[in-house]
């Protein structure tokens, strides 16, 4: 695997902690901020909509950019956004550095996989994205359990200017890491913007990103009730919905290695089956066996796995339909990968906040 690959993964390791550690935090911003839990919880919503327009859009208006300058602009658009959320005076503020803080993260995500993919060669584009994405889940299972406890101890304002630091870390590995691949795909540049745009619209490429809504639609809403349902249906203590939750982000981890492996090794359309059977069981499960605590830690545990192995297989798949109906659009078909991801998270976001 080329070594620019885990330069990727380490600015994909600020991108998880910017996605999920305000979902722990929106009790102590509320305070800070002196307004409702509610409106807090907000900014996971705009960080995803950022994400969700920056990752098809720009990529397809920088398609004839440098990877390298892509990568390197969104690094500089992430850590100002989260820089300036971490010194938010206002709510307002504060949504709006979200926003662009998102707007960094999507165009990146689509520009580091489809690379990454690109790079690895034939029948490695599974492992290769799931690499990217190590960085993202390694955020959850220990940056985010972390970040949370410190923001309740020191404050939120400081964690989010941590994750501006990993941010700008991730900048000078690129700066100093990356060999620049001119082109995401050759031939790529001779598109016009707006043929890139035209992209966007693509029937083959527009119903696989709908696979991908749907699916994080059902995984994370899951994900959000989890400690109301183990503490209110299954009975736990505090305690060990915190334990729950560490066990979900090890085997979030766990799955991304394998949506990989699979990917590869089953091909693209057999792994995504498997693996969205296994989202559709796992989220049935947890709503017919509630009660039991024993069952509930198995299928939540199995829950991180396989949300996050469906990441790279999910991505793999749309980049492979580009590369038979748009074989200039590798970009912007990661990139509807990643606004599907985000918009999944958005609707979850939406659906809590109407129950």
């Amino acid at each position: 695997m080329p070594f620019v690959i885990y330069v990727f993964t380490i600015s994909a390791f600020a991108l998880g902690l910017a996605e999920f550690v305000p979902i722990g935090l929106t009790d102590v911003m509320a305070q800070g901020l002196c307004v409702g839990v509610e409106q807090t919880g907000a900014a996971v919503t705009t960080y995803a909509l950022g994400a969700t327009f920056a990752a098809p859009v720009l990529s397809a208006l920088t398609a004839s950019w440098s990877r390298k300058n892509v990568m390197l602009t969104t690094a500089v658009v992430f850590t100002a956004g989260s820089l300036a959320a971490a010194f938010a005076a206002t709510l307002p503020q504060l949504l709006l550095a979200r926003f662009i803080a998102g707007l960094g993260h999507g165009l990146f995500l689509a520009a580091a996989s489809s690379t990454a993919a690109r790079l690895a060669g034939p029948g490695k584009a599974g492992r290769a994205v799931a690499v990217v994405f190590g960085g993202f889940t390694l955020a959850m299972a220990i940056g985010v359990p972390l970040s949370t406890w410190l923001g309740g101890v020191v404050s939120w304002r400081p964690v989010l200017g941590a994750i501006a630091a990993f941010g700008a870390f991730g900048f000078l590995g690129l700066l100093f890491g990356m060999k620049d691949p001119v082109r995401s795909v050759p031939g790529e540049h001779s598109d016009s913007a707006m043929q890139n745009i035209g992209m966007l619209f693509n029937r083959k490429l527009l119903a696989g990103a709908l696979v991908t809504v749907l699916a994080y639609a059902g995984s994370f809403t899951a994900y959000t009730f989890i400690a109301p349902i183990l503490t209110q249906v299954t009975g736990v203590t505090g305690a060990t919905v915190s334990l729950f939750m560490l066990v979900y982000g090890i085997t979030a981890a766990v799955g991304n290695i394998l949506g990989g492996k699979l990917t590869d090794s089953m091909g693209v359309n057999r792994a995504n089956i498997l693996i969205i059977s296994g989202i559709v069981v796992v989220v049935l499960g947890m709503w017919l066996l509630s009660s039991s605590p024993v069952s509930m830690g198995i299928l939540v545990a199995l829950l991180g796995m396989v949300t996050f192995a469906a990441v790279p297989a999910l991505q793999a798949r749309l980049i492979g339909v580009a590369e038979q109906h748009a074989p200039h659009a590798h970009g912007v078909a990661a990139g509807l990968n990643i606004a599907g991801f985000n918009s999944g998270i958005a609707l979850d976001q939406y659906w809590a906040a109407l129950l």
